[in-house]
């Protein structure tokens, strides 16, 4: 109870602090209704009088049309309207059936006819999508009908966003997605997952860390409607410069309205993956999922007309497993020490001679080596399916991944008087979940199972002032944040579960009762993972905004302003319970086997982090903007913008954070290398190129920061803080749309967008010197780590690193485009869309030796090969990758849209066809040149040219009135889904050489198949390991993998009850007709696999669901 008020007091008072702030302005969830009056010989009308009103809270709004009889009654909250036209002389007219989405722009014209006052013209408008005569943007509503009658799998609102035209699904299994929070599932117009800005209500709801992470998952039934806004939208969007994703949430309205919702799915029903192990019988194992959801939500009036409530709880709780994986584990009997079924000699160190039989005597296991071989057997206990022989893969995993999760909303709208109207909501969600594998670690094995606590709070207030009919005022503030902390799970990380008894050098670990980091080199897949790798992540995203709209004559005037504060705390994750390597290559005290060094605790090299740095991560962000909606004449229209924005970095309170300038580096003070990759030089400045930020740590943070005092006198002082400069943006934007006719507009439009860079591209900066102090050590015995060899000075391990000159990614968004009302409430439209990214982010590796040294290297007799160190440019350091913003990307596409949003048979059908090329395709894109731009060009990861999209829902009429058995029997069915048919990924074939992964040569000849399957996907024998002399010659993405085609179906039907409520009783089908979608082939000419598919993505999937609406 105390940390529920200390939470409300909490959101409370950031809100308190940016309404004091008193700045800014941008994402809308209100639009406007504008249009003509005319008479009937068509002549303008002046001075009619235009009433809007909401028919589900009778609030209205009333302007009266200029001498050009125009009106533009804005910033109206999203939902159903009707508008009124009247004028002494002329009978009054009366439209309805508008249903204004968020950021709508809805046109109302009228011709008034010579009559009394007193009669009245109605006219129900169509339901449904209505071409937008206004400005230029490409956008698409999913609306509540859809929200509630699609096929969605866990009930994850964000599946919808991959319904619209140049959505293309790259992840099609939403469990997943629900489970861990992301949003990279659907990639929108080419632009990078991360680049898309998520909102609730026109408010943030991202973590900032990867900007592809929820803070809130908003329940299905608490979505009035999705916006997303996918091209060349107005001024007053920023931030991001991919997709706008807003979630409107619902309000009360005047009639009490609520709803219960119990959902179920279970393995039971569900088909059984393509791929799926097989058990001792030989029958295919089904993966576990066990799902439930419940639901409920209710609103109303408080006071008609004037202040209402909407409210709702959902809880979830699933238990799945993972795909099925394989690992190569030890037998019992070698853990006992025993062995003789493996060939090779198992020699004693201490004499020299072989161990009898082969069998180290069980005096000689150390306490640390039984430790070791009690985690292999705890692990081996946890396998699906073991074979105790020496051989390869010998144990299979399937893991299970329970989840819970519980979503609390509260929302308030009043409308304290006619010119004031406020509003107030509250989301919290509670979400907790046990990782196996450990979460973002994925270790070889269970060791690390990390419980991911990850609760997420949004308040947002808003305040709408119409100053004047023609001067309107809406200001909000949105305080959202997480508090996200992934501490390890259970004992399999304890130390006393398995016996441990050596003593770590250091006690400053966050978890230094976890076991060490443990790696075989003859068990190389099976490396056990100690708790250093949890995470300590929680972030906080403050926003204030504010917006003035000016009516004036043929003009709709914005002025906005935006200021965001965001802050992340987030720690290094280093070894700091230790990090053990057992190797016989250069061990002076061998066996000959590396896990039976490992009994006998005698490590090839030894590690350990004297800490584990954290980081208190902020930035501040401030935006401004103008726009200008101009009625240039009553058929054209234009939209004329400009934003500007202050991009600041993200930085270190403490300024522990440090970057590699290859300015600062001075070959002449850096270390000499022999060629076997060790330092000639000991003692020498090994940090040459390295620089601190700013000042330094300030003193406040001086007893909060470990700081190796001799590497800090080595390392300079002086980046600038956030390790890159701050950029003063400016970006405009142009659209416009002219109406052919009443039912045909031509639009189009340009913007400049730029996207603030993620937090994880600084985040690794502060496992750098001097902020990672450590020993190590090699050729010793756990029992007394420090009893081993001290390590001679080596070359910095794996260094990132940020361009110190790098700019904001940038990106420029246009389209064109025809939309025609078309007849049976259809509508339809043709568009070419298109971007061009430039200064996009990559992470190439700038420490990469030259290509014609590996290859005159890899010539030499292997005894007189160099180590790859020492044919670096950069000595003294071993890889060093770098942010660069010189990446690029294009993107070009026609879609193709039509819809039908109103009768018994509704659908929406797209086609897309497109093309993205570039030379990078995520911020951690590690090109195999990367320094030839040219040779990295090609189709990028989420290219997929060609994509078939249809939603459907069939109401059939048949009996639905009736009110006897027949209708109680045939009436109330419906039938819904939604179909995706999607061309393949581009791959390339790479293969493993003596200089290192790189492509592979094509021979020529075709590659497609006519009979291609699983076990041969394409011709690979039109392939082949490129000579060590040269690059191969095979290009970007040469082979296509195989294309996605699925139907999600539902079937409901409904129950009349008393008192104007239904009960609905609901199936829905993924994947309905089990069509088997198997994944991507092995691309890497050298392997065993090549050619081969192994995995398939999911296969038939029931949901069921009870829903009481009332």
């Amino acid at each position: 109870m105390l940390s529920s008020r200390l939470t409300v007091t909490r959101g409370l008072c950031a809100l308190a602090v940016v309404l004091a702030a008193g700045v800014a302005a941008a994402q809308t969830n209100t639009g406007q209704i504008s249009g003509t009056i005319r008479d009937s010989s068509g002549g303008v009308l002046p001075g009619v009088t235009v009433t809007v009103t909401n028919v589900n809270t009778g609030i209205a709004r009333t302007e009266v049309t200029g001498p050009d009889g125009t009106y533009t009654i804005t910033s109206l909250p999203v939902g159903s309207y009707s508008v009124a036209a009247e004028l002494p002389g002329f009978r009054k007219a009366e439209k309805t059936g508008f249903d204004l989405p968020a950021d709508g722009r809805i046109t109302a014209d009228f011709a008034l006819g010579v009559g009394a006052l007193t009669e009245t013209v109605q006219v129900q408008a169509v339901r449904g999508e209505v071409v937008n005569h206004t400005s230029g943007e490409i956008a698409r509503v999913i609306d509540g009908a859809q929200v509630r009658e699609l096929a969605l799998s866990g009930r994850n609102y964000l599946e919808l966003a991959s319904l619209i035209p140049g959505a293309i699904q790259i992840d099609d299994d939403q469990m997943a997605l629900t489970t861990s929070l992301g949003t990279g599932g659907t990639i929108i117009n080419g632009s990078r997952g991360n680049t898309n800005s998520l909102m609730v209500d026109g408010g943030f709801n991202l973590d900032s860390g990867s900007n592809s992470s929820q803070i809130n998952n908003v329940g299905l039934d608490f979505i009035d409607q999705v916006n997303i806004q996918t091209s060349n939208f107005s001024a007053e969007y920023g931030r991001n410069s991919g997709a706008a994703i807003n979630v409107v949430t619902k309000s009360g309205t005047n009639r009490y309205r609520g709803s219960a919702v119990d959902t179920i799915r279970n393995q039971r029903f569900d088909a059984t993956n393509y791929f799926a192990p097989r058990d001792a019988n030989g029958s295919r194992i089904k993966g576990k999922l066990d799902f439930k959801d419940y639901t409920g939500s209710f609103g109303g009036p408080i006071q008609r007309n004037r202040l209402f409530f909407f409210g709702g709880v959902e809880y979830k709780k699933l238990n799945r497993v993972d795909g099925p994986f394989r690992r190569t584990m030890p037998t019992l009997a070698e853990l006992n020490g025993d062995f003789s079924a493996r060939s090779g000699v198992i020699n004693d160190p201490l004499t020299g001679q072989p161990f009898l039989g082969n069998v180290i005597p069980d005096n000689r296991i150390t306490a640390d080596g039984r430790a070791i071989a009690n985690v292999y057997r705890a692990m081996i206990a946890r396998a699906l399916q073991f074979s105790n022989t020496p051989t390869s893969n010998n144990a299979t995993y399937q893991l299970d991944f329970p989840y819970k999760s519980r979503e609390d909303i509260l929302r308030f709208d009043y409308k304290a008087s006619n010119q004031h109207r406020v509003y107030l909501r509250y989301i919290h969600d509670m979400y907790d979940l046990v990782e196996p594998r450990g979460t973002f670690i994925t270790a070889d094995l269970p060791t690390i199972s990390t419980n991911r606590k990850r609760p997420g709070f949004s308040y947002q207030l808003g305040h709408s002032w119409i100053v004047r009919p023609s001067l309107i005022n809406d200001a909000k503030v949105n305080a959202s944040w997480n508090g996200q902390r992934i501490p390890p799970f259970g004992d399999a990380w304890r130390r006393d579960t398995y016996g441990f008894a050596f003593p770590q050098v250091f006690d400053k670990g966050r978890y230094d009762e976890g076991i060490p980091d443990v790696t075989l080199s003859n068990f190389s897949n099976s490396t056990l993972t100690g708790p250093s790798q949890s995470l300590l992540s929680p972030t906080t995203d403050i926003t204030a905004m504010d917006t003035l709209t000016w009516l004036k004559a043929r003009h709709s005037v914005r002025f906005g302003a935006i200021v965001t504060r965001n802050r992340k705390d987030q720690n290094g994750r280093l070894a700091h319970t230790g990090n053990v390597n057992f190797n016989p290559s250069g061990n002076t005290n061998t066996t000959g086997n590396a896990l039976a060094d490992a009994l006998l605790g005698n490590f090839r090299t030894y590690s350990e982090g004297g800490d584990d740095p954290l980081g208190f991560f902020r930035f501040t962000q401030f935006g401004a903007y103008a726009s200008d909606t101009w009625r240039v004449r009553s058929r054209l229209s234009v939209e004329v913008g400009l934003r500007y924005e202050l991009a600041s970095p993200t930085y270190t309170m403490q300024n522990n954070i440090v970057n590699f300038d290859p300015a600062l580096y001075d070959p002449k003070a850096a270390a000499v290398l022999n060629p076997n990759g060790s330092i000639a030089n000991p003692g020498t400045n090994r940090y040459t190129g390295l620089i601190r930020a700013d000042s330094g740590v300030p003193s406040a943070f001086q007893d909060r920061v470990t700081i190796d005092a001799k590497a800090g006198a080595l390392i300079p002082i002086g980046a600038a803080r956030g390790l890159y400069d701050t950029h003063q943006l400016l970006m405009p934007r142009f659209s416009a749309a002219y109406s052919v006719n009443d039912s045909t507009v031509v639009r189009g439009g340009v913007g400049v967008f730029y996207d603030k860079p993620e937090g994880n591209v600084i985040f690794s900066q502060v496992n750098l010197p001097p902020f990672v102090p450590s020993i190590s050590v090699e050729n010793g015995n756990l029992a007394n780590p420090l009893g081993g060899r001290t390590a001679a000075d080596a070359v910095l391990g794996t260094v990132n690193a940020i361009q110190p000159d790098m700019n904001v990614p940038r990106q420029i968004n246009f389209s064109v485009s025809v939309q025609r009302e078309l007849p049976g409430g259809h509508l339809g439209e043709v568009a070419y869309v298109g971007n061009r990214g430039r200064h996009q982010l990559w992470f190439p590796e700038i420490n990469q030796p030259a290509f014609e040294d590996l290859v005159a290297n890899a010539a030499l007799p292997t005894a007189q090969r160099a180590n790859t160190n020492y044919l670096r440019p950069y000595k003294g350091y071993s890889s060093i990758r770098q942010r660069r913003s010189d990446a690029f990307s294009n993107y070009n596409s026609l879609q193709l849209y039509l819809s039908r949003r109103k009768g018994d048979i509704r659908y929406t059908a797209s086609y897309t066809l497109s093309k993205a090329i570039g030379n990078a395709s995520g911020i951690g894109d590690n090109p195999e040149d990367a320094f030839n731009k040219e040779f990295n060009t090609g189709p990028l990861s989420f290219d997929r040219r060609h994509a078939l999209i249809t939603t459907f829902t069939y109401s059939p009429p048949l009996w639905r009135e009736r009110q006897d058995i027949l209708g109680e029997a045939f009436g109330g069915w419906e039938l819904s889904g939604k179909t995706r048919w999607q061309s393949g990924q581009y791959l390339t074939v790479t293969g493993n050489t003596s200089t290192g992964t790189r492509r592979a040569d094509y021979l020529g000849g075709d590659i497609d198949l006519a009979d291609r399957g699983p076990n041969r996907w394409f011709n690979t024998d039109v392939f082949a390991t490129a000579p060590d002399t040269r690059r191969g010659n095979a290009t970007v993405g040469q082979i296509q993998g195989p294309h996605f085609y699925r139907w999600d179906l539902s079937l409901r039907k409904n129950f009349g009850l008393p008192a104007d409520s239904t009960l609905q009783v609901r199936v829905d089908a993924f994947n309905a007709f089990n069509r088997v979608n198997f994944n991507n082939p092995n691309t890497t000419v050298t392997s065993s696999a090549f050619g081969t598919i192994s995995t398939a993505k999911t296969p038939r999937e029931f949901q069921f669901s009870l829903r009481l609406q009332f």
